[in-house]
């Protein structure tokens, strides 16, 4: 979450999912009261349940940003529901924000891969696993192998002496690459279908650990994206 002041965003925080739905007020606090809205999407059913029950109660005003809530959006896929409210904040605040054509790469429990260009809006992408997501794959497909957090401090040497230190190391190995071999083809075909290099952008904290050239990095390029459909709609329902 974000304070979206003077057109950034400010005092950012994260929260469990958990601890959210079991107190959603956890989030909300030093923000819930005065009567500014309060502007989100979700992907996540259980949370966004228990938000609005949250904003019903203390008559608070909310915005949830959706492939219909962003106007003038345009949106070349055919089923424009089935795309990641998150993946629509990020590429909206790069149609309005940045040079195109674009790649937004958002890195989280999965990794998104998002084009947007001036004339189509939202193209499509591709959904990758996010580097906790290898980890966790091991771990709970397997009788031995332990739980090993991908913040984890790696070995030196390519060679794991220890299993967590193994997984660690494929994980942190094969990420980049994987990331590497998807934004390459991208590229290429970004640039044959358009004329014209795209801008990476790379969206989210766990970008920072990406080992790429030539890039902008917007870290709340999501919470961007949801303040900039808000303001649009705002402006739409004065006029």
């Amino acid at each position: 979450m974000g304070i979206f002041r003077e057109s950034r965003i400010s005092d950012d925080a994260f929260i469990d999912t958990n601890r959210f739905i079991d107190n959603p007020e956890i989030l909300l606090k030093g923000t819930g009261k005065g009567s500014s809205p309060l502007c989100y999407c979700s992907v996540c059913p259980p949370a966004e349940i228990e938000l609005v029950k949250w904003a019903i109660a203390s008559n608070k005003e909310l915005f949830c940003l959706t492939n219909r809530t962003c106007l003038d959006f345009p949106i070349a896929y055919p089923c424009p529901e089935e795309i990641g409210p998150d993946r629509i904040a990020n590429s909206f605040a790069v149609h309005r924000t940045s040079e195109l054509p674009a790649i937004v790469i958002d890195v989280g429990t999965a990794t998104t891969f998002d084009v947007v260009n001036e004339e189509d809006g939202y193209l499509g992408g591709v959904i990758a696993p996010g580097p906790q997501g290898f980890l966790d794959f091991l771990h709970q497909n397997t009788a031995l192998l332990p739980k090993v957090a991908y913040g984890s401090k790696a070995p030196e040497s390519p060679i794991g002496k220890t299993t967590s230190d193994a997984m660690l190391l494929g994980a942190r190995l094969g990420f980049g690459p994987m990331i590497t071999g998807i934004l390459n083809r991208l590229k290429k075909e970004v640039k044959e279908s358009c004329g014209k290099a795209p801008l990476v952008i790379l969206a989210g904290g766990a970008a920072r650990h990406l080992d790429l050239e030539n890039f902008e990095h917007r870290p709340f390029l999501t919470l961007e994206g949801i303040a900039l459909a808000y303001l649009e709609n705002t402006l739409a329902q004065v006029s």
